[in-house]
């Protein structure tokens, strides 16, 4: 719960846009994600969560309520008018209650439905329950539900927090630097960024390769630097060290590090991996390659660092269209979509 996740991060700046629009807003944190503590298990994490913030990579808004709970069962619930679910195994985890109100999702679980076929007959139950109004997060997560038999509701998009990426060093002036994020999910693919790193490195001597996250036990090449996790601004200063970025993962429900980079003025490689094909075009703001294909992925890279000129153009195009993905604007459509939801469920 408390690991820095861009799917809770996008939920949280959503939190935060509505509370300072004067909404009433509780963000509820399970003390048990998977089964049911015992009442000392749960007594005892609730009681650590009392003496340090349960979330401390992120700064709520100072109107937003955070509640821990033992469990997502209806009592340890607030009333809600809605009541906004997150991954599936939420779902499958909270019952319909009229004290919650409406019952809507966000959905992001495309890399789950993609990357563990196993668990996919529980992933289609919860999201398939005919008394959720699912909201899709980008064209491969609408796809995604329709193939479960689960037409979203609506699409909306995330953005970044204004103010918080943003070009600080001028694209023009950027050194040989490229960074990719270190992600321990197997949908990550670090095997491909490891990989095409060693043979950016390889063709280009003087290159910096930087990586940043967690990397739980992998062992990463002595070609790449490992700068652990970052703060928003420590990410900020990284992007706009980048004169390339790279993102290799097989899916992406959105892609937020690509976005993130793009709003600093990195020319961004990625994958066709679902989620930054939304916002990605080849040729105009990036460049995509296959999925698990590190020296296509290399290539590319090597692409834009030898050739000046399509660098800065499509880190240009990528700024602006990044500029362009706002938090703001995600959650005023939210907050309508929320309210179409609400208004239905009435009626």
């Amino acid at each position: 719960m408390n690991q820095p996740c861009g799917g809770y991060k996008v939920h949280y700046q959503y939190v935060n846009a509505f509370a300072s629009q004067g909404e009433h807003l509780t963000v509820v944190l399970p003390i048990a994600t998977r089964g049911h503590p015992t009442w000392s298990e749960a007594l005892s994490g609730m009681r650590a969560m009392a003496r340090r913030p349960p979330i401390t990579w992120f700064q709520f808004h100072p109107a937003v309520n955070v509640r821990v709970v033992p469990v997502l069962s209806a009592p340890f619930l607030p009333r809600a008018d809605v009541t906004v679910l997150t991954g599936w195994e939420t779902t499958e985890r909270t019952s319909k209650s009229p004290r919650r109100g409406v019952l809507a999702q966000i959905v992001y679980d495309y890399e789950f439905w993609m990357e563990y076929p196993n668990s996919r007959s529980r992933i289609r139950a919860a999201l398939s329950r005919p008394d959720i109004y699912r909201i899709a997060t980008s064209s491969a997560v609408a796809d995604m539900l329709r193939e479960i038999g689960s037409e979203p509701y609506a699409t909306v998009t995330a953005g970044l927090a204004d103010g918080d990426f943003g070009i600080d060093v001028p694209i023009e002036n950027r050194q040989p630097v490229v960074a990719f994020p270190l992600r321990s999910e197997p949908s990550k693919d670090m095997k491909t960024a490891f990989a095409a790193a060693e043979a950016i490195f390889a063709a280009v001597p003087e290159v910096t390769i930087l990586c940043f996250g967690n990397p739980r036990g992998q062992p990463v090449p002595p070609s790449v630097q490992s700068l652990g996790r970052l703060s928003n601004s420590g990410l900020r200063q990284l992007y706009n060290r980048c004169s390339v970025f790279m993102l290799t993962s097989r899916y992406e429900g959105w892609g937020l590090p690509a976005a993130e980079a793009m709003a600093c003025g990195a020319a961004v490689v990625s994958t066709r991996n679902g989620g930054t094909e939304d916002f990605l075009v080849d040729g105009r703001n990036g460049l995509f390659s296959p999925v698990g294909d590190p020296m296509a992925v290399a290539a590319a890279v090597i692409r834009l660092l030898s050739n000046e000129t399509e660098r800065v153009r499509l880190a240009k195009a990528g700024a602006e269209d990044a500029s362009l993905m706002t938090v703001t604007k995600s959650a005023r459509v939210l907050d309508d979509v929320l309210g179409r939801i609400i208004g239905t469920a009435k009626n």
